[in-house]
């Protein structure tokens, strides 16, 4: 159990019934009681991590999840909410001032050997009420890298001022043509081979029943993962960059069949 999300939840709670938040929440009975997988969510405001964390009650009772999150959130650069959340749950360091997010894939990659979740803002940061901005890469390649399903996550403002996460259906990436690109570039090289059977695994999940014992038996496919890298048999730049873009759209469209009609898809 969680037992710092069991504590800190109730007070949280308490805040989301009162008339300023009216927290909603519909589709929870999409949410595995069990880990490992990955969430995301379109992102609006500083208390939608709170209003998830909430709505994802049936599985954060039993284990932790692990929150990308800025550097500078941790010396308050986002408020004393954002600040207090980084000390007392912990979240997966991201650097926005450049280069790759090998770092922060790694560690989700250790998460979710544990049967932990990995929650993700794919847009890296707020957008406009009726507007979900670009996906970046990173949870892309995170899904690329893991054979993890994914949980898409809708927040918004409703009309009458309260709060509504709505929660979809688990889903994987489905392979793409580019991906067998890659391969044949690679030939009979291990990283070539290792990387066909990751996704082979991915399609597997499909099949593997979202129970307790399923789950267990995707983090065992995780930690296969994570051993194999950990190696070093394979080159980091490669395995940690495999998604496309086609990736990054096939994700935001499972968030926006969440949210209302007329929201609308911002383009780079």
């Amino acid at each position: 159990m969680w037992l710092r999300y069991v504590i800190i939840r109730i007070p949280f709670a308490l805040v989301a019934r009162s008339k300023k938040y009216r927290l909603g929440v519909a589709g929870r009975e999409n949410v595995p009681r069990y880990g490992p997988f990955i969430v995301v969510s379109n992102h609006q405001g500083s208390t939608d991590i709170v209003a998830i964390a909430l709505a994802l009650k049936p599985a954060l009772l039993h284990y932790q999840m692990w929150p990308w999150a800025k550097k500078e959130i941790e010396t308050g650069a986002e408020g004393f909410l954002g600040k207090m959340l980084w000390k007392v749950f912990g979240v997966i360091p991201i650097d926005r001032s450049g280069g790759d997010n090998s770092d922060a894939i790694r560690l989700s990659l250790k998460y979710l050997r544990r049967g932990e979740l990995v929650f993700v803002f794919p847009e890296g940061t707020r957008s406009k009420p009726g507007e979900v901005k670009p996906f970046h890469f990173g949870v892309a390649n995170l899904a690329r890298a893991a054979p993890a399903p994914i949980l898409p996550v809708a927040v918004y403002k409703r009309e009458d001022g309260g709060i509504q996460v709505n929660i979809g259906k688990l889903f994987t990436l489905p392979p793409k043509r580019r991906m067998y690109e890659v391969l044949e570039e690679l030939g009979e090289k291990a990283e070539g081979r290792f990387i066909q059977q990751v996704e082979t695994l991915r399609q597997w999940v499909d099949t593997v029943p979202m129970d307790k014992k399923g789950m267990k038996l995707i983090a065992r496919m995780i930690r296969i993962v994570t051993d194999f890298v950990s190696r070093q048999d394979i080159p980091f730049d490669v395995f940690f960059r495999l998604a496309e873009e086609e990736d990054n759209e096939f994700i935001r469209d499972r968030v926006m069949e969440l949210l209302p009609a007329g929201w609308k898809k911002i383009k780079a």
